[in-house]
């Protein structure tokens, strides 16, 4: 089943379900004037609905992120689990008078901010977890492919001819530099780790075409502009 067929089979879902509601509400109450207590027991049973469809609307789970969904779904139907059969007590004590409508309301109203607040942490507060550990799985990518170019500059700098020795001991010692590189805020750190594969980058294809003259000059520009980055980088803390 697509999305599209998805979406649309939980909407009609849901209008059926709606249409029941409404078909009870219809034949329960018809010729009669309702009281402030069937109003409120005919709102709690339609707020009751609309809680107990709330994971059909919100919750999706491909097979690829079950496992990590999971405790979002469960801290809902927690919340429903919770939620509906509280409110069918408190529309019983309210109908065999044992509490007030000021309780009742009150009392429905608390449950309902609890339920809201289940739906938030479920929801909204687990996404942005997901939303870090994706940003943070990103970050660990670069720095694990900064620290694979580094160290694959290392061992071609050590394959130049003696007139690049000074060259030899600047990018040995920034190889090592990265190599002890931690994860730190994106925000702050993205520009300069692309900045520093950029100049790794360019690096290695120097040392794959060594030559004389400007292009050495080029090298070590380079190569102090790295040690300046990775400097830079050091700064940087969570």
């Amino acid at each position: 089943m697509t999305r599209i067929q998805s979406s649309f089979f939980r909407f009609m879902l849901f209008l059926f379900g709606a249409g029941i509601v409404l078909l009870a509400f219809s034949l329960f109450t018809r010729g009669r004037e309702l009281s402030s207590k069937d109003m409120f027991m005919w709102i709690s049973i339609g707020i009751m609905y609309l809680v107990f469809f709330t994971p059909f609307f919100f919750s999706v789970l491909p097979i690829g992120t079950f496992s990590r969904k999971i405790p979002s779904v469960v801290i809902i139907w927690s919340g429903i689990f919770v939620y509906i059969p509280a409110s069918v007590v408190v529309i019983g004590l309210l109908r065999f008078f044992v509490i007030s409508l000021n309780v009742a309301l009150v009392v429905q109203s608390i449950v309902l901010f609890a339920f809201l607040m289940a739906v938030y942490f479920g929801y909204f507060a687990s996404s942005h977890a997901g939303n870090v550990a994706a940003e943070e799985k990103n970050t660990s990518r670069y720095l694990t492919e900064m620290k694979n170019m580094a160290a694959s500059l290392a061992l071609k700098a050590g394959s130049l001819s003696n007139d690049y020795e000074g060259i030899q001991k600047l990018i040995k010692q920034s190889a090592d530099d990265i190599r002890y590189f931690s994860p730190v805020d994106q925000n702050r750190s993205t520009e300069i780790d692309f900045r520093i594969l950029d100049v790794v980058g360019n690096l290695l294809e120097f040392c794959d075409t060594p030559a004389e003259g400007g292009h050495v000059v080029y090298f070590e520009r380079e190569v102090k502009q790295l040690q300046v980055l990775i400097k830079e980088r050091k700064l940087l803390r969570n």
